[in-house]
C-alpha cells in the first residue's frame, strides 16, 4: 500500500467510512506484509529492551535509585512482546 496511493486512498476511505468488507479483503490480500512488519517491530523490541535492560544495570543505584523499577518495567514489557511474537510465530 505504501508504494501505491491509489491503493492506499481506497483503504483510507474504507477506513473512513465504516466499509468492513473492503477493509477485511485488504487485510486478507495484505496479511502476510502486516505480519512481516509486525515481526520487525516486535524483533527489533525485544532487541532494545535487552540493551536498555544493559545500560541501566551499569548505573549506580546511589544516584540512579530507580533503575530497579526501569528494569521491572523492562522485564513485563519484553514479556509482553515475547507473548505477541509466540502468537505472531504460530500465524
Amino acid at each position: 500500500l505504501k508504494n501505491d496511493e491509489g491503493l492506499a486512498n481506497t483503504f483510507y476511505q474504507a477506513i473512513m467510512s465504516g466499509d468492513e468488507d473492503t477493509k477485511g479483503q485488504y487485510h486478507a490480500q495484505y496479511w502476510q506484509y502486516t505480519k512481516e512488519e509486525l515481526q520487525k517491530h516486535v524483533d527489533g523490541t525485544l532487541r532494545d529492551l535487552d540493551k536498555w535492560s544493559e545500560k541501566a544495570n551499569s548505573y549506580d543505584l546511589n544516584t540512579h535509585p530507580r533503575v530497579p523499577l526501569i528494569l521491572q518495567h523492562n522485564a513485563f514489557v519484553k514479556q509482553t512482546f515475547l507473548n505477541v511474537k509466540a502468537n505472531l510465530d504460530v500465524m
